[in-house]
C-alpha cells in the first residue's frame, strides 16, 4: 500500500515538474513580463499595444494563448486583484487575433 501511494506521488510530481518545463521558455516568458509590466502602468492599454509586444518578441500567433495564460501570474504579481486581473485579460485576448 506504502509502495502504491509512493508510486502516485511520484508521478504526479514528475507530470507537474514535466508541465513547468513546458512552460519556461525565456523568450515567452520576458514577453508575458514586459504585458504584465504594460498593463500595471496602463490597466487601459490598447490591444494593438498588447499585440506590438507579442511581435517584438517574435512570438508566433499560434503560441499567443499559451503566452497570455502567462500574463494572469505577472498580473498578480503586480498587485492587481484577481477580479481585476480577468478584466484585463480581455485587452491581452483582444491583442491575439493583431499578431502577424
Amino acid at each position: 500500500m506504502k509502495f502504491l501511494i509512493l508510486a502516485i506521488f511520484a508521478a504526479i510530481t514528475a507530470f507537474l515538474i514535466w508541465r513547468s518545463k513546458q512552460n519556461t521558455d525565456p523568450t515567452e516568458q520576458a514577453c508575458a513580463i514586459e504585458i504584465g509590466n504594460l498593463l500595471k502602468a496602463d490597466s487601459d492599454a490598447s490591444p494593438q499595444a498588447i499585440a506590438d509586444i507579442f511581435m517584438k518578441h517574435g512570438i508566433d500567433p499560434s503560441r499567443c494563448q499559451n503566452v497570455g495564460a502567462m500574463v494572469m501570474p505577472q498580473l498578480r504579481k503586480n498587485g492587481l486583484k484577481p477580479e481585476d486581473a480577468r478584466i484585463v485579460m480581455g485587452q491581452v485576448r483582444a491583442a491575439y487575433p493583431l499578431v502577424r
